[in-house]
């Protein structure tokens, strides 16, 4: 069955037990989940939802092909109302289409109607285009790092590493976000001149691998990553564990010395594509 056009894709509140249902099930093929226990029920959507959460729907005419969950909760820094967004999916098929994104700035017009100027969530640092959207194209950041956040996971995206995960802000009517949001920011490029704090060489596989780690230097800072962590883990798993840890490291370190994650810079090396987080201490 061929895609559907940008214009019949649409985003919207759930509001039928069935697309409820469809929720549960969306969870279970994205994350391909062994146990139906680590799904979030459908009765336990709706209670969030009626209670002040949101709980959207990406839909395909009546299809469901993604979903945006968030909570009312409080920021323990600040002590604030927030909302925590605790899950975002998009069916495979749909992945190339932008719906995370919209997804995302339907969850600010929801929290903002509510007089909401935060939105948090986790996601693993080490997935490229997660941190894409995140920080290059919604204006979030990110520095607080959480080691083994949710512990072992079983499912087919995170099993095999520790579920490390960077918390994310996203404060709604700030500078930065208005920009993204007016379609207004620029573009960050990789600049070579910046300080680093890995060097990095390919091996026969055209897998990466740390080479040296370098202490924390200047007012910003490239934080090389698996351009493909799903590759690396597939193909070496070893490897996939020794960027957790060197990673690991690095950010937290540099979060507790007053970095934060502003942005994900990519560089293209004939047919191989780089990934790199740039910090700064200037936020």
């Amino acid at each position: 069955m061929n895609a559907a056009p940008e214009a019949d894709l649409s985003i919207r509140a759930l509001k039928t037990w069935d697309e409820y249902l469809a929720i549960e099930e969306l969870q279970r093929s994205v994350w391909q989940m062994p146990d139906w226990r680590d799904a979030v029920p459908a009765n336990l959507l709706i209670a969030m939802h009626k209670h002040g959460g949101c709980a959207l729907g990406a839909f395909d005419g009546d299809r469901v092909i993604g979903f945006a969950l968030s909570f009312l909760a409080l920021d323990p820094p600040t002590r604030q109302l927030k909302h925590h967004s605790h899950m975002l999916a998009v069916l495979p098929a749909y992945q190339a289409r932008k719906l995370g994104a919209r997804l995302k700035w339907a969850q600010r017009d929801f929290a903002r109607a509510q007089q909401i100027a935060l939105i948090t969530w986790t996601y693993d640092p080490l997935l490229a285009l997660n941190a894409r959207l995140n920080l290059a194209h919604l204006g979030a950041l990110a520095r607080r790092y959480t080691p083994n956040a949710y512990g072992e996971m079983t499912d087919g995206l995170n099993a095999g590493l520790a579920s490390d995960r960077f918390e994310v802000e996203w404060w709604l009517d700030s500078p930065r976000v208005l920009e993204h949001a007016q379609g207004a920011a620029q573009r960050a490029e990789w600049n070579v001149e910046l300080p680093r704090a890995f060097d990095l060489a390919f091996d026969a596989r055209d897998l990466p691998r740390i080479t040296r780690v370098y202490p924390l230097a200047g007012a910003e800072l490239l934080v090389e990553i698996p351009a493909n962590l799903a590759a690396v883990k597939s193909a070496d798993p070893a490897l996939a564990r020794e960027w957790r840890a060197a990673t690991r490291d690095v950010f937290q370190n540099a979060f507790a010395n007053g970095y934060c994650a502003i942005d994900l810079v990519t560089r293209v090396e004939g047919t191989r594509r780089r990934a790199a987080y740039l910090l700064t201490r200037a936020r």
